[in-house]
């Protein structure tokens, strides 16, 4: 009956939700992705390969955060700048040869300023060289599930050999908010001013779109305006990656149209919590009569709102379940159909250990469940 009752709660609260719209996009690639269910909502050519220019950032501050999550360095520890990083051309935050600068200010160097400078002196401070720190991002790219991502530098300095896909970028961007959370609020900083020089945060969103909090500009003559980006609206994230835009201007403009469209027009539905009773369920020749199943994850999925009305949730399971029960074993399964990804499959677990019933209490279930058609506590 609860089970009943939640399933018609949520058809009569979303009953009146418009009809997704199509979008498009001047990009040339794009992807955007939801945050919790990691649904696709829009696919332009996200699996392409294209050159990733200052987006490739992200893994070498994911690498970066990882050092200081697990206690390797510190914000206070500091890293020599080498000639190499001094010299380096493009975006900076103006770094002096044979001087320290702590990790706190090289990782806001790096989100704010998108120094290539501090890229390197990162680099070489937990690697020794850049080429060995390139060696590292393509060995956590393959942990990470980056499939189709190659690094030759920390950068994204021009390099044939050196690409990612607007996929493997938004999932990046995803294990980012996901397993650092509390790094987040440096990418939402506008200004950073180092060696006395001040300089703004290059995401544009973040000056015209309230709900934008990152990630990270890229720029190059090959790549065009690229843009990966999260904003939250109404507890609700959503990731998106465009490349191959023309302007400053095209960039913003284009990103928050499809971070817009990408909330107006999808919806997530919270069904059940993990650890949550989704059945009550008989028990046979057991201690207990009856047994409650559970879900061991939170059940969230992604709604075209066009489809509000047509998705329909079922428990699947075998009733009476035979005791001895435990909780390590699947014992039914909650369907979902016509999601946006279409049928998908929980299994469901017993929320208890229940052991065999005794003598009497197995003579005694045993005439209750075929005289009655159940059981009697």
């Amino acid at each position: 009956m609860k089970f009943l009752l939640k399933i018609f709660l949520l058809i009569v609260a979303l009953i009146n939700v418009l009809v997704a719209a199509p979008i498009s996009t001047s990009a040339k690639y794009a992807i955007i992705m939801d945050f919790d269910t990691e649904n696709i909502l829009l696919d332009k050519s996200a699996k392409s390969r294209i050159y990733p220019a200052s987006m490739s950032k992200l893994m070498t501050l994911y690498i970066l955060f990882e050092q200081i999550s697990e206690g390797a360095i510190s914000f206070d520890s500091e890293f020599l700048v080498s000639k190499k990083a001094w010299k380096k051309g493009g975006s900076k935050m103006f770094v002096e040869v044979g001087s320290y600068v702590k990790v706190i200010d090289l990782l806001k160097g790096i989100i704010i300023q998108s120094g290539n400078d501090a890229c390197i002196v990162v680099a070489e401070g937990i690697s020794g060289n850049e080429q060995a720190f390139a060696d590292l991002m393509n060995v956590k790219a393959k942990e990470l599930g980056l499939l189709n991502s190659n690094f030759k530098n920390s950068t994204g300095w021009p390099d044939k050999d050196h690409y990612m896909t607007p996929y493997d970028l938004a999932l990046l961007s995803k294990k980012i908010i996901d397993t650092f959370p509390s790094f987040l609020n440096m990418f939402k900083e506008k200004e950073f001013t180092f060696n006395n020089i001040k300089q703004g945060n290059r995401n544009p969103l973040l000056y015209s779109y309230k709900y934008s909090d990152g990630l990270k500009t890229g720029y190059t003559d090959e790549s065009g305006f690229s843009l990966a980006a999260t904003a939250l609206k109404s507890g609700r994230r959503l990731i998106t990656v465009l490349s191959g835009m023309d302007s400053v201007k095209e960039r913003r403009d284009e990103t928050i149209k499809l971070l817009e469209w990408g909330f107006r027009e999808y919806v997530n539905v919270n069904l059940f919590e993990k650890n949550e009773a989704i059945i009550e369920v008989d028990v046979w020749l057991g201690n207990k009569a009856i047994i409650e199943l559970i879900t061991k994850e939170d059940i969230n999925f992604t709604l075209r709102k066009k489809n509000i009305n047509n998705y329909s949730a079922s428990v699947v399971y075998n009733n009476p379940i035979a005791a001895p029960i435990k909780t390590n074993i699947q014992y039914g399964k909650l369907v979902i159909k016509n999601t946006f990804k279409g049928t998908l499959t929980y299994p469901l677990y017993a929320k208890q250990n229940i052991n065999k019933a005794g003598i009497f209490k197995k003579i005694s279930s045993a005439f209750s469940y075929f005289i009655f058609g159940g059981y009697a506590e």
